[in-house]
């Protein structure tokens, strides 16, 4: 019952075109999959778009659609805004984490927020409550949706960006959940989703504890705060429990530093392996790209 590849990362906009734009400006990402799709069941508009061995699903909530603001996305977006949202896996099948999930009092919901306490469809994808999660974790099955993911296809290449690219992207290190709990951390990435924990360590440039768990076949890593004047405190401060950030594997960290600020995007702090970008140069969540090879982690090479 252990998870597979990490389906997306959901970016949370409130202009759906304007953080497409830049997405395309500066990943070249591989479009075609979904744009801008409108979902009626969440009141959400949408797109899917491919880098390297990573999709981020950009959402923004259908403001041209009376009642968009009741719905589960609508409500994060008014209280968080721009941000990352959650993290979705997939799976070979869904319904032996509904009971692990279930019988360990996860909360487990359905589309737009529908409560999902019975065993669902062998073919339902289920969300879980970031309360009980620390973000809102989903868990997709085997579907036409899964078949249709560009990194199925024969002949995708998620190197093309580190040989053809300025930004030299391998895809996702790690992406970050923000908690003031780490055992909480472990129950749920290690016990509840069968991970593998390969460190524990602190950060002085990001000023957290951490914990960092292979999940599938990607790494998510656990930060709690231990200094103020952070951008991880700053976010833990304003947001609480939350999925927090994205960290993107390059080839060249200064090469890539130097193209990210061709684009307008600002360095806040750096070390000798990770860069902070200012999220308020990237439409709000918070990005990081690092040089460095987590021991244990899944890399494409």
């Amino acid at each position: 019952m252990t998870l597979g590849k990490i389906s997306h990362l959901i970016h949370m906009t409130g202009d759906l075109a304007a953080l497409d734009a830049w997405y395309d400006d500066v990943f070249g990402v591989k479009r075609g999959w979904m744009d801008n799709d409108f979902l009626d069941m969440e009141l959400r508009d949408a797109s899917l778009l491919t880098v390297g061995d990573i999709v981020i699903e950009t959402v923004a909530p259908s403001f041209h659609v009376d009642g968009w603001d009741s719905y589960p996305l609508g409500r994060f977006y008014n209280r968080f805004g721009d941000h990352w949202h959650s993290i979705s896996w997939y799976a070979d099948e869904t319904m032996s984490h509904w009971k692990k999930l279930h019988d360990n009092n996860i909360r487990i919901l359905g589309s737009a927020g529908a409560k999902a306490d019975t065993l669902p469809r062998y073919d339902a994808p289920l969300f879980t409550h970031p309360r009980d999660t620390i973000a809102q974790l989903e868990i997709e099955p085997p579907c036409d949706f899964a078949d249709a993911d560009p990194r199925q296809q024969s002949g995708y290449d998620p190197l093309w960006w580190v040989n053809n690219h300025p930004l030299g992207l391998y895809g996702l290190s790690y992406t970050t959940v923000l908690t003031d709990d780490l055992e909480k951390a472990k129950k749920v990435f290690v016990d509840l989703l069968d991970g593998d924990l390969l460190e524990e360590s602190s950060s002085k440039l990001t000023g957290t504890d951490d914990i960092y768990v292979k999940v599938g076949d990607a790494v998510i890593q656990a930060s709690r705060p231990i200094r103020e004047d952070t951008i991880a405190a700053d976010d833990f401060r304003s947001s609480g429990e939350i999925h927090h950030a994205a960290c993107f594997r390059v080839a060249d960290l200064d090469k890539a530093e130097i193209y990210l600020e061709s684009k307008g995007i600002r360095t806040v702090a750096r070390d000798e392996h990770t860069v902070l970008s200012d999220p308020r140069t990237t439409h709000g969540a918070v990005f990081r790209w690092t040089d460095r090879l987590i021991p244990g982690g899944t890399y494409t090479s």
